[in-house]
């Protein structure tokens, strides 16, 4: 996202923002406190986990470097319900929400941004609440690979199946089951935390009509349907 402002615009932000690391399972924001700090990554997955009262969690959608974390910091809603956390390690840069809030109340290319990157996630949230109620494990699980390969921009995934059964929302044992069918069908090799997605036709085969939908969203508004790299279209 950052890539695509105006040199002005980004002239405002680059001398706030500090590269970080962002290591598996880093929470970069917790339920109904204050969102202090905005991050942007280059590489990795940033994952959104509704919580219930007794700890359970199923994920409602997942960030890479077309987005940023702490959306509701810039639309004057300092809090998040959710838990915000790092599923897949990677890098990127950190910079306090007020700064960015500042200059995305000036209007400009970073204003429409956030409004498209908030379509995005309005998208994929709205979706993951029909296919977690409608849909079966082995859809969903597939689902969610290709949503994490397409954020991650990569085919390799560094999963634990613990983190499965959080994305999806059941016991761990139902996730052994699926991805044990899918391995043993060749769609996918899983070894230690570590799951390649080895045919990803048969995969999106396997998956249901959701990830179509949103990925549809995210070509149209990324651009990507052109074979270049992620981009914004304004």
């Amino acid at each position: 996202m950052l890539s695509q402002l105006p040199e002005e615009e980004y002239g405002a932000l680059s001398k706030f923002l500090v590269p970080v690391e962002l290591p598996l399972g880093k929470v970069l924001s917790e339920p109904n406190r204050p969102i202090e700090f905005v991050y942007f990554p280059n590489t990795g997955l940033i994952s959104t986990d509704a919580l219930t009262e007794n700890g359970e969690s199923v994920e409602v959608g997942v960030i890479g470097r077309e987005g940023f974390s702490g959306l509701p910091a810039l639309l004057d809603q300092p809090q998040l319900s959710q838990a915000v956390i790092i599923q897949g390690f990677g890098e990127g840069l950190r910079i306090r929400s007020s700064i960015v809030r500042d200059l995305f109340y000036k209007g400009g290319v970073l204003r429409q941004l956030v409004h498209s990157f908030a379509y995005l996630q309005l998208a994929q949230v709205s979706q993951s609440v029909l296919c977690n109620r409608l849909h079966p494990v082995d859809a969903r699980l597939a689902r969610w690979l290709l949503t994490s390969a397409d954020r991650m921009e990569s085919e390799t995934l560094n999963l634990t199946q613990e983190f499965l059964a959080q994305m999806l929302g059941t016991q761990r044992s139902t996730v052994t089951v699926a991805a044990g069918a899918l391995q043993r069908a060749g769609v996918i090799g899983y070894s230690r935390g570590k799951i390649q997605i080895l045919n990803r036709l048969r995969l999106e085969s396997t998956t249901c009509e959701c990830y179509g939908i949103v990925r549809s969203s995210y070509d149209r508004v990324l651009g990507l349907k052109s074979g270049k790299n992620p981009q914004y279209v304004l």
